[in-house]
């Protein structure tokens, strides 16, 4: 069995297991909704659902991100990574709107809750369950290199940010008298609060996924990608320039030029970039490496002759 089989395994589980504990959050919150009639829960709920939806498409698109190269998608098709990202992010702030406007119409019509003590119990739990899996799940997705379940897992923490709200809520509407107004308000209140966290957390995926859609590599990943490159380079013996790296979700596709000797044998130049290229690889896996091979004396006059769109990282 390959590394790869075995990463694409761990992955495949967290997602299955993502799945099947949404499906039981959901079930749980819907029953606390029903028997508590708190407008927090309710907007737990509602976040639940997004969830399920949300975590069915990410799913969908860990696998189909596997799927080698083909005539209609030449680069593969792991980009739909940032897109899952994406849908996810909409779908937080989608479920964020209907939480506000079940909240102010609590407010409005005056908040009624009912079992206050199960209504608590079950945000506790619901508080510890998601909060693990989302733990592990962003720790999984770091580790084996894919967004779409760190993204999974940056949603499901949130979750537990908003039962957590909700906990905090409903121990107020037990213990939180007050001369000032009903300590039952204290449920719609912190389904806004929870709401606006969600969708807080929703534009942070959002905005992920529209870097990477954009091809936007963050300055920290360019200087670490450019300083490996020039260690190896400097080891070989040749000098390179004009980086350029663009994060597709699943890997990163790497371009750079190399200067050599203006006598060298093109056999042993090609041998020394093939080298480079291993290396690179070796440092960045499921990397994709192309260099360009050049002399160092004519690099300038031929770059002259290039339109400035392919000149300007010079």
């Amino acid at each position: 069995m390959s590394s790869t089989s075995n990463k694409d395994r761990q992955l495949d589980l967290m997602m299955n297991i993502s799945l099947v504990t949404g499906f039981l959050m959901l079930g749980i919150k819907m029953y606390a909704t029903v028997v508590t009639g708190s407008a927090a829960i309710l907007s737990d709920a509602a976040e639940s659902v997004v969830h399920v939806v949300a975590v069915t498409f990410a799913a969908w698109s860990l696998r189909l991100a596997r799927r080698v190269s083909d005539k209609s998608h030449q680069f593969g098709y792991d980009r739909i990574t940032f897109f899952s990202a994406g849908f996810e992010g909409a779908m937080i702030i989608l479920a964020a709107g209907y939480i506000l406007f079940e909240a102010v119409r609590k407010i409005l019509a005056g908040p009624e809750i009912q079992e206050l003590s199960l209504g608590t119990g079950i945000s506790a739990l619901v508080v510890v369950i998601n909060g693990l899996l989302g733990f592990a799940l962003i720790w999984s997705g770091k580790k084996n290199g894919s967004f779409i379940v760190e993204a999974n897992g940056r949603h499901v923490l949130t979750d537990s940010v908003t039962s957590l709200g909700v906990m905090i809520g409903l121990l107020l509407c037990m213990f939180g008298q007050n001369p000032w107004f009903s300590s039952m308000y204290f449920d719609p209140i912190f389904a806004i609060l929870a709401a606006l966290n969600i969708i807080k957390e929703g534009f942070s995926l959002i905005r992920r996924s529209f870097l990477g859609l954009m091809d936007i590599v963050t300055e920290g990943e360019q200087l670490s990608i450019e300083q490996t490159i020039n260690s190896i380079c400097q080891l070989k013996g040749v000098n390179s320039h004009e980086l350029r790296v663009r994060n597709s979700g699943a890997r990163y596709w790497i371009q750079f030029h190399l200067l050599f000797d203006d006598h060298i044998l093109l056999a042993q130049a090609h041998e020394t970039a093939t080298s480079i290229e291993k290396l690179v690889i070796a440092a960045y896996p499921n990397a994709v490496v192309t260099t360009h091979l050049e002399t160092q004396t004519r690099h300038d006059d031929a770059h002259l002759d290039l339109p400035e769109s392919h000149s300007a990282l010079k």
